[in-house]
Formats: structure tokens, C-alpha cells, sequence
């Protein structure tokens, strides 16, 4: 049987420096755990980023209830909502959502990929080379432009 692979959607924003951004990952990843995606994954950039999603995922919305986890390094959770840092703490998950610079470890034995991407030069340019990959991959590609 052939693995379908994984839909790729890059997130634009057309802004830089705009932490609306983390709000719109927050209501991705409400919007994801709703139709059952499980676990699903955000790979951010670094740890600080991973502990603003983690306060944020508790508030952005007071009605609603989104179980997570951050993961450190070596560390696994059984958490519907994963979030991690490092290069290789994704084992699997339906659902990855990449705020950093590398394509996730697990990214081939995942069902949906979002790369979340604003108007800085040097992230844009690392995005392109993602995309590059991704489509060298065979993976089916879409932008989504957010203003």
C-alpha cells in the first residue's frame, strides 16, 4: 500500500515582527484538535517561543480547551498538543505546525504540514529553500497570503 503524502500549506503573512501570528497558530491548532487531528505538533523556534505558545494556547480564547505539552529534549508525551524546539523531538504526528527555520524530522509520516512564514527577508528565503524540498518531494503545495 503507498503512504499518501502529506499536504503542505504555507501560511504568508505579510507582515514582519507581528506576534498576531502566534494567535493564528493558536486558533490552527484549536481548529486541528476539533476535527481530531492527534497529536498534532508545533516546531518552534526556540524555547522562549515554545513557552509564549504555551501561556498562549491557555488564553488566546477563554472558552476553549486545548491539552499540551512542551517537550524537552529526549522527552515524549502522550499530550494531544505537542510543542518542542529541538531537531529531533518529533517521533509522529498527524498534524505539524513550523514556526522555525528547518523542515521537521518526522515531516514525511505526517498527514498535514503548516509553515508558518512572515515577510522577513532571511525567513522568507528559508522558507523558499522548504518549499523547494518539499515540492522536489512530490508534495502537494499551497500558499495561504494572510495580511
Amino acid at each position: 500500500m503507498i503512504k499518501q503524502k502529506p499536504d503542505v500549506l504555507f501560511h504568508h503573512f505579510q507582515s514582519t515582527g507581528n506576534q498576531d501570528y502566534l494567535i493564528y497558530v493558536c486558533k490552527l491548532v484549536e481548529k486541528g484538535f476539533k476535527e481530531n487531528f492527534k497529536p498534532i505538533y508545533i516546531q518552534t523556534k526556540n524555547h522562549k517561543q515554545a513557552e509564549q505558545l504555551d501561556k498562549l494556547l491557555w488564553t488566546f480564547r477563554q472558552e476553549s480547551f486545548i491539552p499540551h505539552a512542551i517537550l524537552n529534549d529526549a522527552e515524549t508525551s502522550t499530550a494531544p498538543v505537542q510543542i518542542g524546539w529541538h531537531k529531533n523531538s518529533l517521533d509522529s504526528a498527524e498534524a505539524i505546525i513550523n514556526l522555525s527555520e528547518n523542515i521537521p524530522s518526522a515531516y514525511i509520516a505526517t498527514k498535514k504540514i503548516h509553515e508558518i512564514i512572515d515577510e522577513d527577508g532571511i525567513l522568507k528565503e528559508k522558507a523558499r529553500e522548504r518549499w523547494k524540498h518539499y515540492k522536489t518531494e512530490g508534495f502537494q503545495l499551497k500558499v495561504h497570503h494572510i495580511k
